[in-house]
């Protein structure tokens, strides 16, 4: 049994009710939040504040485990919580840890409540005062925040940074092993924290620090007007250009103020300071695109023309083939394509969102026929992958990531690229991007491809570590040398 939910449902039964989904149906909590509200009528504040309890219970979910099973007096004992329970603890210990906007109080009340709901008669009075007695617990061994504190046995790092200090050594001694450190304090698996120790080395600790704070939201404007043509030298310069964010935007004049013409196809644009009914205004009229400052930069790095022809072949959900397009002006060809129509289906709504026309959508199987002849100009490959540098916004992705997909990957992506190759004309360039850390995905298999296409050339590539203003992401320029 589960807490009902109806008109009355407050923005933490909706986050109890995302927690559970994703649990159960094992999607991601963007796409069963999308669903919820569709059912459930909260305002837009109500449903920003669901998004941020129930993804920030995942992102700490190890910790808070962890935390709860001292508690209790003994590591592995949280798991003989029922479900419903466990999250309702999870979610009340995330607030009382890392949140202030709710007193504590309140917080342990809204629990019990939401325990209550569970059961009936005598079980549900044990379910309330279960949940009760284990927040109340925490709340004594809670000391405070330490804003310029350091990780340690008793502090767990606070997303927004420092520590929350304890009043006891809950987290393993670093001593012992620095990786295992690491997980237990910024909650992920042992091996990937070791995995990016051996590769980063003490950037590793910072990759997990970043990956655990509140995205802030960045978009890109939809150009007022299509440009008359970019020269050459705009188009090498484009390639050059770093991350392009502007100051926050307080309303929506200053959007397209920020980035005029096809400068807003390339510049991040900070809406965080927006009020959530103007932006999901701006987001269903399709003047606004949801984009990362670091998802940006592949399509700038492909730097593409108005005349040219352009390939995306892994092009859902549109966010980067909408980008192409404004950056041509919505001129010349460009074909997307995705391996199903559900994955199209996102797709052609964005275009006809914005109102682009020179983009065909189309399956893999009829791929050949719709490429130009002699090939495209220029081609996308933007695979799909492990998603480790999108960990803060794919919250689910840090527990459901094997070690042995990071050997599976790898070979899907060599096959899209050389896919992607294949399709490019004499003298034509193509990128390959992904939003993972992992060198098997990115360096390792662009030097497979190389190895094998000796007609390719690497021009430059560039990891961008997550940050914070930014996802990470990996992209690589190569370049087709022409017939002679």
């Amino acid at each position: 049994m589960v807490p009902p939910l109806g008109a009355g449902a407050t923005a933490r039964d909706a986050a109890l009710e995302a927690l559970r989904r994703v649990d159960e149906a094992h999607g991601t909590l963007r796409d069963e939040l999308h669903d919820l509200f569709t059912e459930l009528p909260l305002p837009p504040r109500d449903r920003a504040l669901a998004l941020q309890l129930a993804a920030g219970t995942i992102r700490h979910r190890r910790t808070l485990r962890l935390l709860l099973s001292h508690l209790r007096g003994g590591h592995g004992r949280e798991g003989a919580i029922q479900a419903p329970l466990r999250r309702i603890l999870e979610l009340g210990a995330f607030q009382l840890l890392f949140l202030d906007r709710v007193p504590d109080y309140a917080v342990v009340s809204e629990a019990a409540r939401a325990a209550r709901c569970t059961a009936h008669g005598r079980q549900a009075d044990r379910a309330a005062g279960f949940v009760n007695a284990m927040l109340r617990s925490l709340r004594r061994i809670i000391v405070g925040r330490d804003p310029d504190g350091r990780p340690a046995r008793d502090a767990i790092p606070h997303p927004e940074g420092g520590v929350v200090r304890l009043g006891a050594a809950v987290l393993p001694d670093p001593g012992a092993g620095f990786a295992a450190f690491l997980g237990a304090a910024y909650s992920f698996p042992d091996w990937l924290a070791a995995r990016w120790l051996a590769v980063y080395g003490d950037r590793a600790e910072e990759i997990c620090r970043w990956s655990n704070r509140r995205p802030r939201l960045f978009a890109r404007a939809r150009p007022p007007t299509a440009p008359e043509g970019e020269s050459s030298r705009d188009r090498t310069s484009s390639r050059d250009r770093k991350v392009a964010v502007t100051p926050p935007a307080q309303d929506a004049r200053a959007l397209t103020a920020a980035a005029p013409g096809n400068e807003a196809a390339r510049a991040a644009i900070d809406v965080s300071s927006l009020a959530p009914e103007q932006f999901e205004a701006l987001l269903d009229s399709g003047a606004l695109t949801i984009q990362d400052p670091a998802a940006m930069q592949a399509a700038r790095a492909l730097a593409p023309a108005p005349g040219e022809s352009v390939l995306d072949l892994c092009a859902s959900p549109g966010t980067k083939t909408t980008q192409i397009a404004e950056m041509k002006g919505d001129c010349g060809l460009i074909v997307a394509c995705d391996r199903t129509e559900e994955k199209l289906a996102p797709l052609r709504q964005a275009l006809a969102a914005r109102g682009l026309r020179s983009v065909a959508a189309c399956l893999p199987d009829a791929l050949a026929a719709a490429a130009p002849p002699g090939g495209f100009d220029a081609a996308l490959a933007d695979v799909p992958c492990s998603n480790t540098g999108v960990l803060a916004r794919r919250v689910e992705a840090r527990w459901r990531l094997r070690p042995e997909d990071l050997e599976e990957l790898p070979r899907l992506q060599l096959a899209l690229l050389e896919q992607a190759a294949r399709l490019v004309r004499p003298g034509g360039r193509a990128v390959y991007s992904t939003c993972s850390l992992q060198p098997e995905e990115n360096e390792g298999v662009l030097r497979r491809f190389l190895k094998a296409s000796p007609a390719w050339r690497l021009v430059r590539s560039d990891l961008l570590l997550p940050g914070p203003e930014h996802d990470g992401a990996f992209w690589a320029l190569l370049h087709m040398e022409s017939l002679v």
